[in-house]
């Protein structure tokens, strides 16, 4: 019977004992405890695996799996090379997604009472009975006179397992930046309770392993939980979540739908990252491989979607780490004469080098890093290499190196859509009047479907004489190409590349079918002409030259073996 794919799936005993498909990791149990380290951070972008691997973790050390340890682990790596440590602990596990944060009230109330269900729990597997001061307001005076009780009562250590330490961190980031600090720095209900964490690791808590996205709140909590390694830079441990490129194809093999087309395909949309700067190989995103093959089977084609909705949810949340700079406070009339705080100022500057960071990332594909930020320093302002730093965290974008400069890049396909969202979105914001994007969507179709481009430029036209004028000041052929791609590449229907390189040159824009329905792909030369300095010479002149690129690109093998679907365009905007 063939393996179940599992989708979604992150309890390591499910999915072993109802034989769904496994990628082992467990080699990697065995580098964690050769590490000069028992209190590990590691963190990685959303749906990449962490809470599997943490609930591997759990059934590996726990107490209570030592008579299944065979049953689970004898075909994997661990099973055969078991360490001296397994089934040697009381498991505590704590997962703090799903904090309601609308209020400081609600946010602690929240975290309390997950707290008390994460310790309830362990009550539960363990039959027994440790306090549970449920009366308690603080949560850091709960978890005290847990492990306090803990210590005296149980007969061997605790390994402590926090699954998402940041999620709601990374919420209130986005839209309550004063409770955020309020929180999480000296004397916030957050840093207190991992200072008893830390007091617990020197008593009952043997070993700790913690997850989440970004290290926004390391700083804060390592001031006073000072005890932690953080490998998520570490090379050796690169690998130890996503999938290499021979395991996605082994999939592809194992469930009879391999082609080199498809294993390109997957490989545009969700490959890409490197989680060292030095790192040899390449990791795709587990979940998004995942559900690529469950969509399909039931499609049987790739999936219009290239993007599961549950990660398009997550990152349009984060989206609002973007607008950090646009927290500005707007003067009334009677304070407009006054001098801006230096807090003022700091989210002015923002706002603009956002705006101008994200242009840079879309016309370019990529940003120059000169330093990732491992640890973010609430009480210090937020500098641009800060909210670089958070692209990679959050896996909008990775490292590249190019002699001793270090770039961060779009990793793929699916996450240039998402940028391209951002991007339509930051520009409608800056149009002098409401626009509704449906009809620029319709008239992509139109290039597709019936080869036919006026719809779209009319569209474009209408769009750029909506824009603010101050706008056209910076305006040049790279940014008026940006535009046209950020709408283009939304669609299902076809892969959208810019500046795409041939045997002869670079295509401005390309189009090129997902599928064999679709009757008809394209290619688009785009020209700009300043108004103060056009004449019918000069758009002549353009013309030709696009024409000349045309006739070069026509000549490329690649387009020779698409000449009976490929339209060929140009578009001049002055």
């Amino acid at each position: 019977m063939r393996k179940k794919i599992p989708y979604g799936e992150q309890n390591f005993e499910r999915v072993i004992m109802q034989n769904y498909y496994y990628i082992d990791r467990t080699e990697y149990i065995e580098k964690l405890e050769s590490l000069n380290e028992k209190n590990i951070v590691f963190l990685r972008p959303r749906k990449f695996g962490k809470t599997l691997f943490l609930d591997t973790l759990s059934k590996y050390y726990d107490i209570n799996y030592a008579e299944k340890f065979e049953e689970l682990f004898k075909n994997l790596y661990i099973g055969k090379n078991p360490t001296s440590l397994k089934n040697s602990y009381y498991i505590l596990k704590m997962n703090f997604s799903g904090i309601q944060t609308e209020n400081k009230e609600k946010l602690i109330s929240s975290f309390k009472n997950n707290v008390i269900s994460s310790l309830d729990d362990f009550n539960t597997r363990y039959e027994i009975k440790l306090k549970i001061e449920k009366e308690y307001t603080e949560p850091a005076d709960i978890i005290r006179a847990f492990l306090t009780d803990a210590k005296e009562k149980l007969n061997k250590p605790i390994y402590l397992l926090i699954d998402e330490y940041d999620h709601f961190a990374n919420e209130l980031l986005s839209f309550n930046l004063d409770l955020f600090k309020d929180s999480v720095t000296k004397h916030g209900f957050v840093r207190k309770f991992y200072e008893e964490i830390k007091k617990g690791t020197k008593t009952i808590i043997e070993r700790l392993f913690m997850t989440g996205v970004s290290p926004i709140m390391l700083d804060s909590l390592t001031s006073g939980f000072n005890i932690t390694m953080n490998i998520t830079l570490a090379p050796e441990f690169n690998e130890m979540l996503g999938f290499k490129e021979e395991e996605v194809k082994e999939l592809l093999e194992y469930y009879d739908i391999y082609s080199e087309k498809l294993l390109k395909e997957m490989q545009e949309n969700y490959n890409g990252y490197i989680f060292n700067i030095n790192a040899k190989e390449k990791v795709y995103n587990p979940d998004m491989v995942f559900y690529f093959i469950t969509e399909y089977f039931s499609e049987k084609r790739p999936p219009k979607k290239i993007i599961d909705d549950n990660i398009m949810s997550y990152y349009k949340k984060i989206r609002n780490l973007f607008s950090l700079g646009e927290l500005i406070y707007i003067k009334t009339d009677e304070e407009s004469n006054k001098e801006l705080t230096n807090e003022e100022k700091q989210k002015k500057y923002l706002k603009k080098i956002i705006g101008k960071l994200l242009n840079e990332i879309l016309l370019t594909g990529k940003t120059e890093l000169t330093e990732l930020t491992t640890m973010f320093n609430p009480g210090k302002r937020i500098e641009i290499k800060d909210i670089k730093s958070l692209l990679f965290y959050l896996g909008f974008m990775t490292f590249e190196k190019k002699g001793i400069i270090t770039y961060l890049k779009i990793p793929n396909y699916s996450m240039k859509k998402i940028f391209s969202e951002y991007f339509t979105e930051y520009i409608e914001e800056k149009l002098t009047e409401y626009i509704d994007p449906e009809p620029i969507e319709i008239a992509v179709r139109k290039i597709l479907s019936d080869g036919e481009i006026k719809s779209f430029a009319k569209e474009i036209e209408s769009l750029l004489n909506k824009m603010d004028n101050r706008i056209f000041m910076g305006l040049d052929e790279k940014y008026i190409k940006a535009i046209m791609y950020s709408y283009l590449v939304l669609t299902p229907y076809a892969m959208v590349k810019m500046e795409y390189p041939v045997e002869n040159g670079y295509i401005d824009i390309a189009m090129f079918k997902r599928y064999e329905e679709v009757p008809y792909e394209a290619i688009i030369e785009v020209k700009y002409i300043k108004q103060k300095g056009y004449t019918e010479e000069k758009l002549k002149m353009k013309i030709k030259q696009a024409k000349e690129q045309k006739r070069k690109y026509k000549k490329s093998d690649e387009l020779k073996a698409r000449n009976e679907t490929m339209k060929k365009y140009i578009i001049v905007v002055v």
